[in-house]
């Protein structure tokens, strides 16, 4: 580690990572130093004369006569140009551990403080410490009238983080607050992790048009109207990263009117062309910490691309026109239409509820497996997902156009504003790109058909998250290590991995007449069989009960409550507090809650205890708030609604049909009839949100 100025006094925050190699150890850490950044200014609309500017742009770029990277380019450069007249990137002086309602004063008040603790003047020390405390008090009070209050109206989006501030969620921005013992260094070694897996991969083929041209639709590409693309840029976020291209977000959603044709130009010159623009291939990649704090440099951060926002738009719009083309499976839940991380925990624990209860046939046990690959996104091979692509019965265009956004493709880490070197992208989508979640659910789509046909094993797949599990009678034995064994082939015909010690078995069963099937095997390493697992956020226990997941959501909010003790400490308005606890610790109390809401009276006043004590630290009355029992109630009925109202949804399968007689009662109901003959079934998702339908 480097001295800063000849001392570490200045170091506030500091993560180690427990290994890299024999030799070293890295250390990235926050230091309380002037950072300097490189920033672009969001203007208002009257200070900026755009408008008139973008005439030479559109008859330049409409006129051109070229290919679409001449076009790109010309935009490109043009745009960057006009920005460059009228708002000038500027640097800005910054410290990185500063507030935004720091003041002057208030640092010099730190500084003697400072001085008088290392001076030995202890009297002195504690003086200016609760000073500095009810200055800073005092400053956020006054930050938030003067500078906050007015936005919540106007502009709620940032009102609302710059209260997550106040309230003390800082949020884990790396690439802003962490500035390592030598920042371009730690950006290359960050670059070395994340391509490492590239190095030793087998070369991939590349099929040719003709290799599949029986397999693809001869038609004309369809292209979008002014009017789609003028709707795309509209609905564009002008918070999100600006990408290699160096045109902001802003610039094209605010002036989406004029910038629609020519956009719309380009877009079509791309999709007849079946050619994607190289600049938009450019990848800067953010490292994302996992955990927090990060220990491990190799396996605790992933990455992340930041790409140009056009190229988001034509990506975009190019699914719009082609999605209906393809056919995933109606068991993927991730990056689908209507679907959630509900949907798919409904359809996998459902069938473990109504498997396990005491029916006619008795008991029978559920084999669970919860498979993990390796570098799932950035080990997609190029030439397997083609072929794929090719099987959906996709345009040739389409096709075509696919191939060349996969081709020559290029990242770079950026860190604190420094960049690595750049290096290709053999293998993967890009984590960041809207077209990467359709692409990887066409790759992982055929998984399912490796498993035998005389295998009964129910499939539910979350983007890459695969868990598979079977119903095992008292006449029969678990055959998932047959499964095992044809997803680990098709794996390795797809050039994927599994992470054998990611991958985890359950057993549940309460027939003791049922044994427990033999330890499931990976090669040479045999998978642990575990009690409880974390299943898309959801903790669950072999034994179907929720004591594990409420102790962990309780855990969670509990550490978050301090933020209410800062709004009240900082005389911030009772609305403050209220919006915090109702964004940041209740969500965490309700995520999911039609999976696990039916729980015994102990666990719901745990949960409860929890509401209490913030608004006893909020200061307001209870009568504002709804209890979280009749809230998780009103989640249940709503998700089994929904689920009612999409006839392709799969948990419609575990619904039964409605009970239906001759009689003329002088109530009716088109509820159907659930039988339950435990309690623990009864109180699983299904049969309760048709019991409080039926209540209310």
């Amino acid at each position: 580690m480097r001295k800063v100025d000849g001392e570490l006094q200045n170091l506030t925050l500091v993560h180690v990572f427990d290994k890299s190699n024999q030799d070293s150890l890295y250390v990235i850490a926050v230091i309380d130093d002037v950072i300097f950044q490189l920033k672009r200014a969001m203007p208002e609309l009257k200070s900026v004369n755009f408008r008139q500017d973008n005439a030479a742009c559109y008859h330049s770029s409409a006129t051109v006569i070229g290919d679409i990277n001449n076009k790109v380019s010309l935009f490109t450069n043009t745009i960057i140009d006009i920005l460059d007249k009228t708002i000038p990137v500027t640097t800005i002086r910054t410290h990185a551990s500063d507030k935004p309602w720091m003041t002057a004063y208030i640092k010099k008040e730190i500084k003697a403080r400072q001085k008088a603790y290392t001076t030995g003047n202890m009297t002195k020390y504690r003086q200016l410490a609760d000073k500095i405390i009810t200055l800073i008090k005092k400053a956020k009070a006054e930050f938030y009238s003067s500078k906050v209050k007015s936005k919540r109206k106007h502009d709620a989006a940032k009102w609302h983080g710059t209260i997550s501030q106040l309230a003390g969620f800082e949020g884990d921005n790396l690439n802003n607050n962490l500035i390592s013992d030598s920042t371009p260094d730690t950006a290359e070694i960050l670059q070395n992790i994340f391509t490492k897996p590239w190095s030793k991969l087998p070369e991939t083929i590349i099929p040719s048009l003709e290799d599949v041209a029986s397999s693809l639709r001869q038609e004309n590409p369809p292209t979008p109207s002014i009017g789609q693309v003028k709707t795309a840029l509209k609905q564009l976020n002008s918070k999100k990263a600006t990408g290699s291209d160096g045109i902001p977000a802003w610039v094209l959603k605010r002036y989406c009117e004029e910038l629609a044709p020519i956009v719309h130009d380009i877009i079509c010159a791309s999709i007849k062309e079946c050619e994607y623009s190289t600049a938009y291939k450019h990848a800067l990649v953010i490292p994302v910490p996992k955990v927090n704090p990060p220990r491990d440099i190799e396996n605790d951060f992933r990455q992340t691309s930041i790409l140009p926002q056009m190229a988001k738009v034509l990506e975009k719009l190019q699914l719009k026109l082609n999605l209906p083309s393809s056919r995933i499976n109606d068991n993927q839940h991730a990056f689908t239409s209507k679907r959630s991380t509900v949907s798919a925990l409904t359809n996998i624990s459902q069938n473990w509820f109504n498997v396990t209860d005491n029916t006619h046939s008795a008991k029978n046990g559920v084999h669970a497996l919860f498979i993990d690959f390796r570098k799932a996104f950035d080990l997609v091979d190029h030439g397997i997902l083609l072929r794929k692509l090719a099987e959906m019965y996709v345009t040739k265009a389409f096709w075509l156009w696919t191939r060349s956004f996969l081709e020559d493709r290029r990242q770079q880490v950026k860190l604190a504003g420094t960049l690595s070197s750049v290096k290709p992208c053999p293998a993967g989508v890009p984590q960041g790109s809207v077209m990467s979640h359709a692409l990887f659910n066409i790759h992982i789509n055929d998984i399912e058909n490796s498993i035998p046909d005389g295998l009964s094993i129910n499939i539910c797949k979350y983007a890459d998250d695969c868990t598979q599990d079977e119903v095992v009678s008292q006449s029969s034995s678990s055959h998932m290590q047959e499964a095992l064994e044809a997803v680990q082939e098709w794996s390795n015909r797809n050039k994927m991995t599994i992470n054998s010690k990611k991958t985890k078995d359950m057993w549940i069963c309460f027939n003791t007449a049922i044994p427990a099937p033999e330890p499931l095997v990976i090669g040479n390493e045999v998978v642990e069989r575990v009690n409880s697992h974390k299943l898309l956020g959801v903790w669950h226990q072999n034994n179907l009960k929720w004591n594990c997941h409420v102790k962990n959501i309780v855990k969670k909010a509990n550490k978050r409550m301090f933020s209410l003790r800062e709004c009240r400490r900082a005389n911030l308005p009772p609305e403050v507090g209220i919006t915090c606890y109702e964004s940041k610790i209740r969500p965490v109390l309700e995520y999911a809650a039609p999976i696990w809401g039916g729980l015994p009276q102990y666990l719901i006043d745990e949960i409860e205890s929890i509401q209490n004590r913030c608004i006893k630290i909020l200061g307001t009355s209870r009568c504002n708030f709804e209890m979280l029992e009749q809230r998780r109630a009103h989640l249940t009925v709503k998700e089994y609604q929904r689920i009612l109202s999409d006839p392709t949804n799969p948990c419609n399968k575990l619904i039964p049909q409605p009970f239906t007689h001759e009689h003329d009662l002088r109530t009716t109901s088109n509820l159907p009839y659930v039988v339950s003959y435990t309690k623990r079934p009864r109180q699983s998702f299904i049969p309760r949100a048709i019991s409080l339908l039926k209540q209310s």
